[in-house]
């Protein structure tokens, strides 16, 4: 585990505080769209703003070994190597939404922009291309997490902007206390709504054959991946062994 002087000072501060439940709401400007990929991660979100904080923008270094990066949230539970399970959910449509496709379009202009004067745009490097994306339109997305209010509402009002390709504008984020049980963070319903790894241990029942996924921030980092269920794994409840 890596550890920066900058990122500890947040560590001292962090521990401080008090914790509770929250309830997160992002309001969007109207035709906003969040690129559907994968689900946002809140915490995600908050480890992104603490490291623009720490570094000034100037984010950080890839390297094989993680970073030790503290957040205003609890600690659902810690691996071997250190690294926290936050207790914070992705966000979720709240309301009504609509799944669309996103057209980007790739083009090139010509003239004193490139050396030649006469681009192939049908083939080759500089082949025009249309890429579709898988995109989600809803007006408010919503978050769940045990943490500090006022260090969180700090921290998300660096964003303007959330999701891919910064189709997702934001107009105003609530922190908002609230009572909720602590499962509500990973589980709605019956899907799960956080990744969560087997080594946590906080399902009764495996919903199906676990794969390598992301957990901890940063969640891409192919190093940080263990086996476990990915947000939107949906879980059985029912349980056969017992029915036998």
């Amino acid at each position: 585990m890596i550890h920066l002087p900058e990122l500890d000072t947040y560590t001292t501060k962090f521990t401080q505080c008090v914790f509770e439940p929250l309830h997160v709401i992002f309001h969007l400007r109207p035709n906003s769209r969040i690129v559907n990929y994968s689900p946002i991660h809140f915490d995600g979100l908050l480890a992104r703003a603490v490291v623009s904080m720490a570094t000034q923008g100037r984010l950080l270094q890839d390297a094989e070994e993680p970073y030790w990066i503290p957040l205003p949230l609890k600690t659902l539970w810690q691996s071997k190597e250190g690294l926290p399970l936050w207790a914070a959910s992705t966000l979720q449509p709240l309301g009504n939404y609509v799944d669309d496709i996103y057209i980007r379009h790739k083009r090139n202009s010509e003239g004193f922009l490139h050396n030649k004067k006469k681009l192939v745009t049908r083939n080759g490097p500089w082949m025009e291309r249309r890429l579709p994306t898988p995109v989600q339109v809803c007006d408010k997305y919503e978050a769940f997490c045990i943490g500090n209010a006022e260090h969180i509402e700090a921290l998300l009002s660096q964003f303007a902007h959330i999701g891919k390709l910064r189709l997702g504008r934001v107009d105003k984020i609530e922190v908002i206390p609230t009572e909720f049980e602590e499962e509500q963070i990973w589980l709605k319903g019956y899907k799960l709504i956080k990744p969560l790894p087997i080594a946590a241990q906080l399902l009764e029942i495996w919903p199906c054959k676990p794969t390598l996924v992301g957990w901890t921030p940063p969640f891409w980092k192919p190093s940080l991946f263990s086996e476990g269920w990915a947000a939107g794994t949906f879980v059985n409840v029912f349980d056969w062994f017992k029915a036998v």
